[in-house]
């Protein structure tokens, strides 16, 4: 293959997985990444390279080498999530390139090692790894670690280690890399062990650190070396190889194809790097494959050029429609969740955009995949404040921050698909309405009211809250929901009402559904309206909670409602 064939053949493969994966460019950020993007406002201002030098930016940054890159982004792309996706897949194809020049650089032939790249360029196993910018702490250290390979192969010894710290530096399982050049040494090299020596040296040092400095003591980020661990772990990543339960426990046949050493290395390259992942059975994730299958693919051409490159390339062709499977659950998942974010994420920016200083943020319903250091992640860096109070409504904290002069209050409404956001500020007068799926001012809400659920909440059985009807109102109007589950437990519903000191006439609800209830009022001036609402029988579903009835709106109806 001639060196133009070579590139027009990379060429070729970069445009296939661009064009694979375009609809990433439509995705938007999740919650890891909105809790990693809110270190940018708190880094150093000034210069990028003065910005992130300073002692501010590193202590206890224990992945600055990726946090550098999230604060670098967050300057220049903001939200603009389609120019993360660009650099990440840029990246990604680096490595495809790197990875050319290792298998080269380790004697295989062009084919056996365009079939490689192939194999590592589209692998669907690593979907995450260049569709979200979190995973960038991955793709970067396979970026280091196969420039301190490559680096290795060439004697330049300098260039390896600092390769090899950098890739320490963006995630902890390169300080397996030091094995992974002694298998080089001995299969493939001239064995000069004593260049090792400092790498060795590094990687004692960092494995007894992280080991013996580690805070994690019994969490999912604790190692756990115990064969229940092994057993977990080694299942999910063998399921990883091949995109089918178990069947990565075959790779290790691939050495008996020929006396190929190639092949030896990558295989031991493959199973040195995912060492440390299978003593972590709380961080399961398909994307933490993405080094080691880098050494996967060596072995790969190792074994194109033993059996020849035909049986490869049908077995590359067998494997795409489980590949294509998987990209396209990833796909739809992934995208899904994003649409629902990009929904929270839009009403919160443009207030951060529009309102005045706040004092503190409080937020309330739970998006599923939307965790909630994502959501005050995204709260600190769209207000460019990590120090802004925010609490879960849940949360005692909650509470106090209420009752802060100017407070913002953000709840998820899965109904509309978006957040529903309200502004307290000294002397704004109160809501003469309130609809859950447009309004969600809480502070007006006082006793007995339960967490938004899809554009309703539920009442305790006596429940209170304060209205500020407009003048010559009279009409009060609510709006509520009777399941069926609640019928069928407690009977029929009464609703007494109280506006003041005003008994309304109590209804009597016994069909399940939406029902909109009305009474007329005689007109009162007599300005805030204290509104008690009474459900009997309470109802109580199996989760314990004493409930009332679900209310989606409720009010004196104005020109806006």
């Amino acid at each position: 293959m001639t060196m133009r064939a070579g590139a027009l053949c990379m060429l070729a493969l970069t445009a296939l997985f661009l064009l694979l994966n375009r609809p990433a460019y439509k995705g938007y950020f999740q919650d890891d990444e909105l809790d990693t993007l809110s270190w940018a406002p708190r880094a150093p201002a000034g210069s990028f390279v003065q910005g992130a030098l300073t002692p501010q930016f590193f202590p206890n940054n224990f992945r600055p080498v990726g946090h550098f890159y999230f604060w670098a982004a967050g300057r220049l792309f903001g939200l603009d999530f389609p120019k993360y996706v660009a650099a990440l897949q840029f990246l990604h194809l680096l490595n495809v390139w790197l990875l050319w020049m290792v298998a080269r650089r380790l004697g295989s032939p062009p084919v056996p090692a365009l079939l490689a790249c192939v194999f590592f360029a589209l692998h669907m196993a690593l979907f995450d790894a260049f569709w979200k910018p979190m995973y960038v702490f991955d793709v970067l250290c396979g970026t280091f670690c196969l420039l301190a390979l490559l680096f290795w192969t060439q004697r330049r010894w300098v260039l390896s280690f600092a390769a090899f710290w950098l890739a320490y530096k963006a995630k902890e399982l390169a300080v397996m890399l030091p094995a992974v050049l002694l298998c080089y040494e001995y299969w493939l090299g001239k064995r000069q062990w004593r260049y090792l020596i400092p790498f060795f040296a590094a990687s004692l040092s960092f494995g007894l650190q992280g080991l013996m400095l580690n805070p994690n003591k019994d969490n999912d980020y604790t190692f756990r070396f115990t064969f229940e661990a092994l057993r977990r772990t080694a299942a999910y990543y063998s399921g990883r190889v091949f995109l089918a339960p178990y069947l990565g426990f075959l790779a290790p046949l691939a050495a008996f194809t020929g006396r190929n050493r190639r092949t030896w290395f990558g295989l031991a390259m493959a199973a040195i790097l995912l060492a440390p992942m299978l003593f972590l059975p709380g961080r399961m994730f398909s994307p933490y494959c993405y080094v080691p299958f880098t050494g996967l693919a060596l072995a790969l051409a190792g074994v194109a050029e033993s059996v020849g490159p035909v049986p490869v390339l049908v077995f590359l062709l067998l494997f795409a429609p489980l590949d294509l499977r998987e990209m396209r659950s990833r796909r739809n998942a992934t995208l899904a969740l994003d649409d629902r974010i990009r929904g929270w994420v839009a009403p919160v920016r443009d207030l951060a955009r529009t309102s005045p200083q706040l004092d503190g943020v409080v937020y309330s319903g739970d998006l599923p995949g939307f965790a909630h250091w994502g959501v005050e992640g995204a709260i600190h860096y769209l207000f460019q404040d990590g120090h802004l109070k925010v609490a879960y409504g849940g949360d005692p904290a909650a509470k106090e921050i209420l009752q802060l002069p100017r407070v913002a209050y953000i709840a998820w409404n899965p109904g509309v698909r978006r957040s529903i956001v309200s502004v307290h500020t000294p002397g704004m007068p109160d809501e003469p309405y309130i609809d859950f799926d447009r309004t969600a001012p809480v502070w007006q809400l006082e006793q007995g009211w339960f967490d938004l659920e899809g554009g309703f909440r539920w009442t305790a059985p006596i429940a209170t809250a304060r209205l500020h009807p407009p003048a010559g109102a009279h009409r009060f109007t609510m709006r509520v929901l009777v399941g069926p589950d609640r019928l069928s437990a407690a009977g029929p519903v009464t609703l007494r009402l109280r506006l003041n000191d005003r008994e309304l006439q109590p209804r009597t609800l016994t069909t399940a559904g939406w029902q909109e209830l009305s009474w007329d009022l005689a007109p009162d001036d007599a300005g805030r309206v204290q509104m008690t609402l009474q459900s009997d029988p309470p109802y109580q579903p199996a989760e314990g909670r004493m409930l009332g009835i679900a209310v989606g709106a409720f009010g004196f109806p104005t020109d806006r409602f």
